[in-house]
């Protein structure tokens, strides 16, 4: 069966905001198609937001997964599946060091979910740190 956007969302009949800030209209276009199955428009704005924040490169992904918005039971992304709690993920930027610790257990989700989210952290991190000793060395030669 063909996936059919949800009538309300669709280009000509944006999302409204209940209070919170929608993305701009660009974004939105961009973005936006990624997000038409959500059914809270509260999470779709703020992930369209943080796709467009991430592409201006204002926002890394490391920085990204440790919002609350991305806890995902399902798929055990930022999940404990023994204590049914949500998983912490804590980065390090000066360090390096990217950890996801269960907020009930205090243990380490033990799923593929934690591991891919450890290792894209630990990636995004080692990119956004080698683009800023990039700048930094750049402003010392025209310096």
């Amino acid at each position: 069966m063909a996936h059919q956007p949800h009538p309300e969302r669709t280009a000509s009949a944006p999302r409204r905001g209940r209070g919170h800030p929608s993305p701009a209209p660009a974004d939105a276009l961009r973005f936006g198609g990624r997000y038409e199955d959500l059914r809270d428009d509260r999470l779709a704005h703020t992930l369209v937001r943080e796709d467009a924040a991430v592409g201006r490169e204002e926002l890394s992904p490391h920085e990204c997964i440790s919002s609350l918005a991305h806890v995902i039971a399902v798929t055990g992304h930022r999940w404990c599946r023994s204590c049914e709690a949500e998983a912490s993920v804590a980065v390090d930027e000066v360090s390096g060091a990217v950890s996801v610790v269960c907020t009930r257990c205090r243990t380490i989700p033990d799923t593929a979910a934690t591991r891919q989210i450890l290792r894209t952290c630990r990636a995004s991190l080692a990119v956004a740190l080698d683009g800023r000793r990039a700048c930094a060395a750049q402003q010392v030669r025209a310096a």
